[in-house]
């Protein structure tokens, strides 16, 4: 299965669209957002274009910080700064998803994607990707997890970060298990997901 990855959109419809035709040419089996498509704290430029983008391709995926209030119990202020249609797309979104023995979640798994404060903590800077990779491995049992959140590249196995940096594909020891940052598409980033052949590959989508 081909899986096209999307993360940290947040509101940058035009590096989505771009990463979108990426995944169309590569024929790409689902389309996953890992959360912070949408911008709760924005005005909401963009955001309608990105949920049409959304429906018209099918994606699904998972909540993050700055889209949580779009997803659930959405307040009277939200319903009046963002359309039917912003909502309707967000309220497909999940606080985590499984894929085969693939984990999918905005932050490490060991936080609780229902409880907001947990989803905005970051206690240290910049954040110790090593020491929340090892929470993440002892959360859930999945071999491969990827979030998002970060904004940047980063991999790593129980016994530490991998020297790899988006800069090429991604390969995964059938015998190993990994903890994967996406880097985030309004910085122009997206990946492709191959569980077949066991690799991700990053993807540039950066609107000039």
């Amino acid at each position: 299965m081909k899986l096209g990855l999307i993360t940290d959109v947040h509101n940058h419809f035009a590096n989505l669209e771009l990463a979108l035709t990426q995944f169309r040419q590569l024929g790409v089996d689902q389309i996953l957002t890992i959360g912070d498509t949408c911008d709760a704290f924005s005005k909401g430029e963009g955001a309608d274009q990105v949920a049409a983008l959304l429906k018209a391709n099918s994606v699904l995926g998972v909540w993050g910080n700055h889209d949580f209030t779009l997803c659930r119990e959405v307040s009277e202020v939200a319903k009046a700064r963002f359309s039917p249609q912003v909502l309707e797309v967000m309220s497909w979104m999940q606080p985590r998803m499984i894929i085969g023995d693939c984990h999918f979640s905005h932050k490490e798994s060991s936080a609780d994607p229902e409880d907001g404060a947990q989803l905005w903590d970051i206690s240290e800077t910049p954040p110790d990707l090593e020491e929340r990779s090892r929470l993440a491995f002892g959360a859930v049992d999945h071999r491969l997890q990827f979030v998002g959140h970060y904004h940047e590249w980063w991999a790593g196995t129980p016994e530490g970060q991998l020297n790899w940096h988006g800069k090429e594909a991604l390969r995964f020891d059938p015998m190993q298990r990994f903890f994967v940052v996406v880097a985030a598409t309004c910085n122009g980033w997206c990946a492709v997901l191959d569980t077949h052949r066991g690799e991700l590959i990053p993807l540039r989508c950066e609107a000039v």
